[in-house]
């Protein structure tokens, strides 16, 4: 049983971690927006096709630091220009990597940041992390994977696929693939507003036109560059802030920054440097939106051998809220004398033997069932809600 427990853990802190990585000074500390869920259309829609290109680079992300959080400035409704302000280019808020993705089926989200630069004793630095990550909302399907690279260390990847509220962990190992699936009630609405929350690459701020009507990754936009106002904010000498939005839909579709850092850059110095003092470096940030509408996902036939929960029935109208292999919990509003009830005298009508009983109405049961070399513990106690909480788990 505490070893199911622990993979609930890990499940959800798999999924947030993920959500966590390559976070840096300037990214948005708010206004993520919520992401809409469209209802599952019918049939076998799109499947998630792990993403190829960049998300086959290995790479490793530095260690998170804290950062301070900029101030919010009211998120675009869309990608069209304002008025240009006397003698200067038209401006526009800087959209968020998530504002207005909703309005999308589906899309594949791709973000490179790259460190490099030497330490005052002399040491080089260079880090990569890529994070990708797709989703197709008609079939609630989700696909998240991190690849990280640090010269001298060993390479990791961290790999999730999500298809409404299932999660599975996925993993390659000395050529067998392992597949870790868990179901919990509202993980797919979660890990859908986590993903397109997660990935801001801009602080809040205000960017000018540069260009209209270039086409990137088969959209029209029109490309901005952060003004020297919003610049400023990052305390640090900027090479290149450059980004494309969407004419139709003001998305953000590419974002390109380059930061130069210094021994006297706070904050981003000590990020750069992972606690060493930094003389010089350079942060490298990329983010790409593609195959917009024409992404698909397809879960790995591993994940589709897997089942989750124990196929034996609960009291009627019991309401699952977690599954995962051998193991279901759940709660239903009715006495728990009632759930007693039903356990010792709906489980031996399918051959299974009570070969213990512990507990009291107050603090709840512990019942344990035999059939042959099948194994079943039920446990379940009344809730400060009036209803009553049930695990069963099969060893």
């Amino acid at each position: 049983m505490r070893s199911q427990l622990f993979l609930v853990t890990t499940l959800l802190v798999g999924a947030l971690s993920v959500g966590g990585c390559g976070n840096l000074p300037f990214l948005s500390q708010g206004n993520a927006q919520p992401t809409a869920s469209p209802a599952a259309s019918s049939g076998n829609a799109a499947t998630p096709a792990p993403p190829t290109s960049a998300a086959e680079q290995p790479t490793q992300a530095p260690e998170n630091t804290s950062a301070p959080t900029m101030p919010a400035i009211p998120l675009p409704t869309g990608g069209t220009p304002s008025a240009p302000p006397i003698g200067g280019a038209p401006t526009i808020p800087i959209p968020q990597s998530q504002a207005n993705l909703a309005q999308l089926e589906s899309y594949r989200m791709t973000v490179v940041s790259k460190m490099s630069g030497k330490t005052t004793d002399g040491k080089t630095i260079d880090s990569q992390t890529t994070y990708t990550q797709a989703m197709h909302r008609p079939s609630k399907t989700g696909y998240t994977l991190v690849v990280e690279d640090k010269p001298g260390a060993p390479s990791t990847r961290s790999e999730l696929y999500s298809v409404g509220d299932m999660l599975y962990i996925y993993q390659r190992q000395d050529g067998k693939e392992i597949c870790q699936p868990g179901m919990m009630a509202g993980m797919g609405d979660m890990l859908r507003g986590i993903a397109d929350a997660m990935t801001a690459p801009v602080q809040t701020g205000t960017a000018q036109l540069v260009n209209s009507g270039e086409t990137v990754n088969g959209v029209l936009t029109d490309r901005y560059t952060l003004d020297q106002e919003t610049i400023n904010q990052f305390g640090a000498t900027v090479e290149k802030a450059d980004l494309w939005v969407a004419r139709d839909g003001g998305y953000l579709v590419k974002y390109d920054l380059t930061i130069k850092v210094t021994s006297n850059t706070a904050g981003w110095a000590e990020m750069l440097g992972g606690g060493a003092q930094v003389s010089e470096g350079t942060i490298v940030y990329n983010w790409t939106l593609e195959d917009i509408n024409k992404t698909t996902i397809t879960l790995p036939s591993v994940c589709n051998e897997q089942t989750v929960g124990v196929d034996l029935p609960l009291p009627q109208g019991t309401v699952v809220d977690i599954a995962m292999p051998n193991t279901t919990m759940g709660k239903v509003n009715t006495s728990i004398d009632s759930v007693l009830s039903f356990f010792k005298t709906e489980y031996p009508k399918l051959g299974y033997e009570l070969t213990y009983e512990y507990g009291d109405a107050q603090n709840g049961y512990i019942l344990e069932f035999k059939k042959g070399s099948d194994q079943v513990m039920v446990q379940f106690s009344p809730m400060p809600d009036g209803s009553v909480q049930i695990t069963l788990s099969r060893s």
